[in-house]
C-alpha cells in the first residue's frame, strides 16, 4: 500500500511540476532562512559557555546613580580584587583584567600588532582555553611569562612548539613564553586577543594602578565556590566600595552570571536587562515568520489545487477508499514534498552562509553545532510536514464524492475562504517586514547626516607609540616642513571615538548634587580646534608651546557651560577631587561648539578638553593642496625614520566614524534581506494562486472575450480580490509595524519621526509587487483562444 501511495503522490507531483517546484522552492527558502537563522541564535546563545566552570564564573558590575539615572558598568577598581577575596570566603578565585594593546617582537623580526590582556595569575584556571603546549595552570604565576595563542606564536616562530623562547614587547620588555593556547574562539567575550600576560608585568614598565575606590579601570571576574549562594554574597559585596570610601562614594557593586555577559549587555535603568538579547529575539521571530509564510503557500497552493483532485478523490471514496487512507495519501505527498525542499533548503544553506557570515562577521558552520542543527532540521520537516500538510489533507478527505462527481466543487471559493485569511497573513508580515526595513534606513540615514561638529575631511589619526613620544617634536616640525600638515595635535583619546570620562567636579557655585555630572575627558597639547576643525566660540585654544600654565588650562564644550551654569565661563576655576590628596585645579581657557563623540543618536555629554595629561595619538590635518597618496607616504616615510621597530598604523577619521554606525547597518541588511526574501516566498504563492485562478476561470475569460472584454478588464478582474486582500494586510500591518519601530527607536534620543507616507509608499509598493505577479499570468489567461478555453472535455 505504501508503494502504491508514493507511487500515485510523485506523479501527481510531476504531472503538476510548475506548481510543486513553486512549492518545493518556497519551502526551500523558508526552511533554509530559518535554519540558518536557527545556526545564528544558538551560536550567540552559547557565547561563553563553554568554559568548564560556567555556572560559578561571573564578572563584578558597578551601578551608580547619575543626576538621578542609575547606571550600570563593567569597570570595577583596582584595589577591589584582593579585597573580594579576603573578605569573602565564598569567592574562590578573583581576577583582574586590563586590556592592552602592544608591538610583539622576537629578535630581529619585524614587530607585529597585538592586542592582549593583562591578569591576575588566575585567569587561565577561571577561562581554560585548550592548550597546546605548556602549563596553563601555572603559567602566568612569573611577572616575565607570556601565553600566546596558536595564530600568534606562527606568527611570531612560523610554529607553536615554543615554550621558553623570548619575546619583545614595545622593544622595552622581554618576556617568557610558558604556554601556547588555541586561538580563542569567536564565542567568547575574550575573541581577539592574541597573547596574556601577567598584571605585575606592567609595574615592570612604570604602570602604576590608581588605589582609588572611585577608579574603575579593571574588569573583575570571580569564580564562587561550589553550592556558593549568589543571593547572599551580592548581598554581602554590594556596599563593599562605600564601606571602603566611608560612605564617600555611593557606588554599589554586584555579581553578572557569565550566560548573560553577551546576551544581557546593555544598562537600562542601572539593570543589566537588554542587549543582544534584544536583536535575538527580532530575528527569531523573523524567522519564524519566513517558515510560516512558506507553510502558508504550501497550504494555499495545495488547497487551490484541490480542484484537479476532487474527481479523483470522488471515485476512490464511491469505490471505498477510507477518509483515513485519503488523509494518509496526502500528509505522504506532503511529506515527499517538504523532504525534497529540505534538501534544497541545505543546498541554500551552503551556499548562503559564507554571504551571511560576512553580513554577521562570524564563522557559522553546520560542524560546529551538528546536533542542534540535524535535531532543528528534523523538526523543521516534522513541522512542515504536519502543519502545511495536516489541513489540506483533511480538506480534500472531506470532499462529498456525489457533489465532485457531478462537477459541483467550487464550495472552496465561496464565503471567506481560510486561504484569503492566508494570504492576508503573508502580505501582512512581508509588508511589515518592509516597513521595518524602510524606517531603520531612515534612522541610519538621519544620524549620518547629523553635523558631527568638527570635520572628518583629510584628517587621519595614528597611535602614539614606541618611539614616536621621544621624537615627536622633531617629527611634528618635520611634518610641517614638507607641507604635508596644516596642524597636529597630539591627544589623548581619539576625535572620533568616546574613550574616558569622570565625575567628581567642582566650580564655583556648583551644588552638591553637581558632583555626580559625568564629563567627557580629551587632552592635546595644541591647536586642538584648528586640527579637529571645530568651532572656537571664546576664549583661545590650548597651546603649551606659547603658554606654560596649560598644562593646567582646560576647554569645555557648549554642553558643560550649560551645564555648569557658567554666564563668562573663562578663567574659571575647575577642581577635580576636592579635598582630597588627588586634587587638581584647572583654569577654562575656552570653549568649543558641541561635537558628536559617542553615538550620534545620543545627545552630546558634558566634556572637558584639557591639558596634556599623557597622549596615545597624534591627529593630522592634511595638506589638501597635495594628494591625500603624497601625504600619507609623506607620514608613513617620516615614521619609518623615527619609530623603524613599529609598522605603520595611519588611519582614517571618517572611516573611524562610521563604524559608528555598523551596527545599525548590520541590523538594517539583515531586515532588509529577509523582509525581500518573505515578499519573494509570498510572490511565489501569489503566483501558484493566480495559477490556479486562471484555470479555474478559464471558461469564464473565454465567454468574456466572445462578449467582446478588453484584455485590460480581464487582467482587472482576476487582479481585484487579490489587491482587496494587499490592501487589507496593508490596514493590518501597519499599526502593529507602527507600535514596534516606535519601541525601537525609543533607545535613540536623536530619531526620526515616523511619517504616514511610510505606509503608503510601503502600500504602493506591495501592490506594485502583487500587481506584478498576478499581470504575468492574468495576461496570458487574457490572450488565450476563446474557442480553446470554451471547448468541452
Amino acid at each position: 500500500m505504501l508503494r502504491n501511495y508514493i507511487k500515485i503522490a510523485w506523479r501527481n507531483l510531476w504531472k503538476n511540476k510548475r506548481y510543486s517546484f513553486i512549492n518545493i522552492l518556497g519551502l526551500a527558502l523558508g526552511m533554509g532562512i530559518s535554519l540558518i537563522i536557527a545556526l545564528w541564535i544558538n551560536s550567540e546563545i552559547k557565547y561563553d559557555r563553554f568554559y568548564s566552570k560556567t555556572d560559578r564564573l561571573y564578572q563584578v558590575y558597578t551601578r551608580d546613580v547619575f543626576e538621578g539615572n542609575s547606571h550600570t558598568w563593567g569597570g570595577t577598581p583596582h584595589v577591589l580584587g584582593p579585597i573580594l577575596q579576603q573578605e569573602h570566603p565564598e569567592i574562590e578565585e578573583v581576577v583582574r583584567i586590563w586590556n592592552i594593546d602592544h608591538r610583539l617582537h622576537h629578535d630581529a623580526e619585524p614587530s607585529l600588532s597585538a592586542s592582549g590582556i593583562a591578569a591576575d595569575p588566575a585567569f587561565l584556571k577561571l577561562f581554560d582555553f585548550k592548550a597546546i603546549s605548556g602549563n596553563t595552570t601555572t603559567s602566568l604565576s612569573r611577572p616575565d611569562a607570556i601565553v600566546l595563542t596558536a595564530s600568534m606564536a606562527k606568527k611570531l616562530f612560523g610554529k607553536t612548539d615554543v615554550i621558553g623562547r623570548r619575546v619583545e614587547m614595545d622593544t622595552t620588555v622581554s618576556l617568557t613564553v610558558e604556554a601556547v593556547i588555541e586561538d580563542i574562539p569567536r564565542n567568547s567575550k575574550f575573541y581577539g586577543n592574541d597573547f596574556i600576560c601577567s598584571l605585575n608585568y606592567l609595574a615592570e614598565r612604570g604602570k602604576t594602578f590608581s588605589d582609588s575606590w572611585t577608579a574603575y579601570n579593571h574588569e573583575t571576574y570571580a569564580l564562587l565556590t561550589d553550592g556558593a549562594s549568589l543571593a547572599s554574597i551580592n548581598n554581602n559585596i554590594e556596599n563593599l566600595v562605600s564601606k571602603h570610601t566611608n560612605g564617600t562614594a555611593k557606588a554599589t557593586i554586584y555579581l553578572h552570571p557569565a550566560h548573560r555577559w553577551h546576551l544581557y549587555n546593555k544598562s537600562v535603568n542601572g539593570q543589566m536587562v537588554a542587549g543582544n538579547i534584544t536583536s535575538l529575539q527580532l530575528f527569531g521571530l523573523i524567522g519564524i515568520f519566513i517558515l510560516l509564510i512558506a507553510c502558508i503557500n504550501f497550504i494555499n497552493l495545495s488547497t487551490a489545487g484541490a480542484e484537479r483532485r476532487a474527481k479523483e478523490i470522488g471515485v476512490r471514496k464511491v469505490v471505498g477508499a477510507p477518509k483515513k487512507s485519503l488523509i494518509q495519501q496526502f500528509l505522504l505527498e506532503s511529506f515527499i514534498l517538504t523532504f525534497l525542499a529540505a534538501i534544497l533548503a541545505l543546498l541554500i544553506i551552503f551556499l548562503a552562509l559564507p554571504f551571511f557570515n560576512n553580513l554577521i562577521r562570524g564563522d557559522l558552520s553546520i560542524g560546529d553545532y551538528p546536533i542542534f542543527f540535524w535535531s532543528i532540521f528534523l523538526i523543521i520537516i516534522s513541522f512542515c510536514t504536519l502543519c502545511a500538510g495536516l489541513y489540506p489533507a483533511f480538506v480534500l478527505a472531506a470532499f462529498d464524492p456525489i457533489k465532485t462527481l457531478k462537477g459541483n466543487y467550487l464550495m472552496l471559493n465561496s464565503g471567506l475562504q481560510p486561504r484569503k485569511i492566508l494570504v492576508t497573513l503573508q502580505f501582512t508580515i512581508s509588508i511589515g517586514l518592509g516597513i521595518c526595513t524602510f524606517i531603520i534606513g531612515q534612522q541610519i540615514r538621519f544620524g549620518e547626516d547629523r553635523n558631527a561638529g568638527y570635520d572628518r575631511n583629510n584628517l587621519v589619526y595614528l597611535p602614539l607609540e614606541g618611539n614616536l613620544s621621544k621624537h615627536y617634536e622633531a617629527l611634528r616640525n618635520e611634518l610641517y616642513q614638507q607641507g604635508v600638515a596644516i596642524n597636529i595635535s597630539k591627544t589623548w583619546g581619539r576625535i572620533s571615538r568616546n574613550g574616558s570620562n569622570s565625575w567628581g567636579y567642582s566650580w564655583p557655585n556648583a551644588k552638591p548634587e553637581d558632583y555626580d555630572v559625568v564629563f567627557n575627558n580629551m587632552a592635546t597639547d595644541c591647536d586642538f580646534t584648528q586640527t579637529m576643525g571645530i568651532k572656537l566660540l571664546q576664549g583661545r585654544d590650548i597651546d603649551i608651546y606659547k603658554h606654560a600654565s596649560d598644562s593646567n588650562a582646560i576647554l569645555l564644550n557648549e554642553t558643560a557651560v550649560a551645564r555648569m551654569q557658567l554666564t563668562n565661563p573663562l578663567g574659571t576655576q575647575v577642581t577635580v577631587g576636592q579635598g582630597t590628596e588627588y586634587q587638581q585645579d584647572y583654569t577654562v581657557v575656552g570653549v568649543i561648539e558641541d561635537f558628536v563623540w559617542q553615538s550620534p543618536y545620543q545627545n552630546i555629554e558634558p566634556m572637558i578638553v584639557k591639558g596634556p595629561t599623557w597622549s596615545d595619538y597624534i591627529h593630522i590635518r592634511l595638506n589638501s593642496a597635495k594628494s591625500v597618496l603624497t601625504n600619507v607616504e609623506a607620514i608613513q616615510s617620516l615614521i619609518k625614520k623615527y619609530n623603524p621597530d613599529y609598522p605603520i598604523d595611519i588611519r582614517f577619521t571618517d572611516d573611524d566614524y562610521a563604524l559608528k554606525f555598523a551596527t545599525q547597518k548590520r541590523t538594517a541588511a539583515l531586515t532588509g534581506l529577509f523582509s525581500g526574501l518573505a515578499i519573494f516566498i509570498a510572490c511565489l504563492g501569489l503566483l501558484g494562486l493566480v495559477s490556479f485562478a486562471t484555470i479555474q476561470k478559464q471558461k469564464e475569460i473565454g465567454i468574456r472575450k466572445v462578449l467582446g472584454a478588453t484584455v485590460s478588464s480581464i487582467i482587472a478582474m482576476l487582479s481585484r480580490d487579490f489587491v482587496k486582500l494587499v490592501l487589507i494586510a496593508l490596514l493590518i500591518a501597519s499599526p502593529i509595524t507602527w507600535w514596534v519601530m516606535d519601541q525601537w527607536l525609543s533607545d535613540y534620543v536623536y530619531r526620526i519621526h515616523i511619517q504616514w507616507w511610510v505606509f503608503a509608499l510601503a502600500g504602493i509598493f506591495a501592490i506594485a509587487i502583487a500587481l506584478l505577479t498576478v499581470s504575468t499570468l492574468a495576461f496570458r489567461a487574457a490572450m488565450l483562444n476563446p474557442v480553446k478555453s470554451l471547448r468541452d472535455e
